[in-house]
């Protein structure tokens, strides 16, 4: 076994998202075309798309409500924003946190040096993680308050980023680390989904307490996390109920939540940490960093009792060799010796399956969008950032439908003959800032042209934070010239297994074959019971950050 696991196997479904309506699609198209230079983003779930429209000025010198953020000696200055009806002015402009302070008063050189002390580190971690563009962290003091600090992220929203501390006094070493990392994670979290109730709420806090373990590696987390035996079972069925009368009626439980926090820092805290890692044991190489975006749906089966997994024993293509391609078994080898950091299928059990497109996008693309949105089922595509640069309305759409957008770097070269470091620089780096500025994101997956990529490519895109992305069928559709509709549905129907990452493609030639063999293969999974998904869904990690 490749993979061991604590459980017993047992098959399980993981929960499914409907697919963004198209109704949506003339805006999106429109507000692409507005904010070319920068735009916003929204996960691949189904819901509206995040608005990463920059932060109101409070300034009255403001003409055009932007940030005005402007590069100085490699420090950012910022202008001042409103934050529940507050004006906030910047500083600390040397963190990459962006960080504000109310505007009816100015904080002291104390008050600065002890929060620019507690703060850098958590700007470092958060900066290195994730994109910080529509984060805003708004101090101010009060000395009348009873409380010591009090966390306030109800200005958060989807699309906005918004934490508010308030201080009675300079405040003591280390005392705001934790329970700021937390408010700041969820934060972020709530800028990439729509409410999500009780078990919104559990997993928000399970993922945040496991980002600190991780990221900032304290000697004890600042909440107790153990939670087993009958207590675990009592807090599962308790949890269960609860959703369940949600779903049913609408109506929360005020037993767990008082508004964003847990009520007695007890069982949510700790039901929350247990499903978290629950979901860590499932998907190989998934972390609190790499999850911040899941969809609190893809946690509930880790309500179920006991909890059980079946990895698989390894992964390998099922179409064979290619001339003057990467091998088949080299393929297998490598998706051994870099479990979690890289993948040719879903290492679960479940009958699902990823279409995936290379090289676009293109006219093509519209054409394969327009047939996943009449059988209303995601996909993933890598695309190239030489050919995003004339698309983005097209990217925008896919966006907006519910699809996994990757990289597959900027002009698909031979990328073992590269360094890690000119790979990184040249192809993925490059094609993720026309991501970043094309549609608010910055993909997590990359898929390595011709399937070349060295194991140290392979360890140093981990350490980005990316995952290498290869398939387990390969459709052949790339050889247009040879390869027909019937040729491409016979190799997809032939290589059925749970979990498929198929490879075809939507630019590079003609792939008019490729989309008129699309129908039939769905309807033929379908029939077998299969569930199409995008990349996230069935690796259990955000596909972007």
């Amino acid at each position: 076994m490749l993979i061991e696991s604590k459980q017993s196997s047992l098959t399980i479904e993981n929960s499914e998202r409907p697919i963004l309506s198209r109704l949506l699609l003339p805006l999106i198209i429109a507000v692409t075309a507005l904010l070319s230079a920068c735009v916003g983003g929204s996960s691949s779930t189904a819901k509206d798309p995040i608005d990463t429209t920059p932060i109101s000025s409070g300034s009255s010198d403001s003409t055009d409500n932007s940030s005005n953020n402007d590069s100085v000696n490699g420090e950012v200055s910022r202008a001042n924003i409103l934050l529940g009806g507050v004006e906030y002015q910047p500083i600390l402009d040397e963190l990459a946190l962006p960080t504000y302070w109310a505007a009816t008063s100015e904080p002291s050189e104390e008050m600065l040096s002890v929060l620019n002390t507690q703060l850098a580190p958590l700007s470092d971690t958060f900066s290195s993680q994730f994109t910080l563009e529509s984060f805003a962290l708004g101090l101010k003091l009060d000395p009348l308050q009873s409380q010591a600090y009090k966390i306030d992220i109800s200005t958060s929203e989807l699309g906005q980023s918004r934490v508010i501390l308030t201080l009675v006094a300079v405040p003591q070493d280390g005392v705001l680390t934790q329970p700021l990392a937390t408010a700041i994670y969820i934060a972020l979290r709530q800028a990439h989904q729509a409410e999500g109730g009780l078990l919104g709420k559990l997993v928000n806090h399970g993922l945040a307490l496991h980002f600190i373990e991780s990221e900032l590696k304290p000697a004890h987390l600042y909440q107790e996390t153990e939670l087993t035996g009958t207590a675990l079972d009592d807090a599962i069925t308790q949890a269960k109920s609860a959703i369940k009368n949600e779903t049913d009626n609408g109506t929360g439980d005020d037993a767990w939540f008082n508004g964003a926090e847990p009520k007695d820092n007890g069982v949510a805290w700790k039901l929350g940490y247990y499903l978290v890692a629950q979901h860590f044991v499932r998907y190989p190489g998934s972390d609190a960093a790499n999850s911040f975006a899941l969809d609190p749906g893809l946690f509930r089966i880790n309500l179920a009792s006991p909890i059980t997994v079946n990895h698989k024993n390894e992964q390998y293509v099922r179409t064979g060799d290619v001339a003057n391609q990467v091998g088949i078994s080299e393929l297998t080898r490598q998706a051994s010796d870099y479990i979690g950091a890289y993948f040719l299928e879903g290492w679960n059990q479940d009958k699902l399956i990823a279409l995936t497109f290379d090289d676009g996008p293109s006219i093509y693309t519209t054409q394969i969008l327009d047939l996943l949105a009449q059988y209303q089922i995601p996909a993933s595509f890598f695309w190239m950032g030489k050919n995003m640069q004339s698309n983005q309305a097209i990217m925008a759409r896919a966006l907006a439908e519910g699809h996994t957008l990757a990289n597959h770097s900027w002009n698909h070269p031979h990328g073992r003959s590269l360094t890690s470091e000119d790979l990184w620089q040249t192809q993925i780096l490059k094609t993720n800032e026309l991501f970043q500025s094309s549609v608010g994101i910055t993909p997590r997956f990359y898929r390595p042209p011709y399937g070349e990529i060295t194991g140290k490519q392979v360890a140093f895109l981990d350490d980005k934070g990316i995952k290498v992305i290869l398939w387990s069928v390969d459709t052949r559709d790339w050889n247009s010239p040879l390869v027909t509709v019937e040729n491409i549905s016979d190799v997809m129907i032939n290589n059925q297994h749970p979990e498929v990452i198929s490879l075809m493609h939507d630019a590079g030639g003609n792939r008019q074959n490729t989309v008129d063999a699309l129908p039939g293969v769905i309807d033929y999974y379908h029939t077998q019971g299969y569930r199409f998904v995008n990349l996230e869904i069935m690796l259990g990690i955000s596909d972007k950050r």
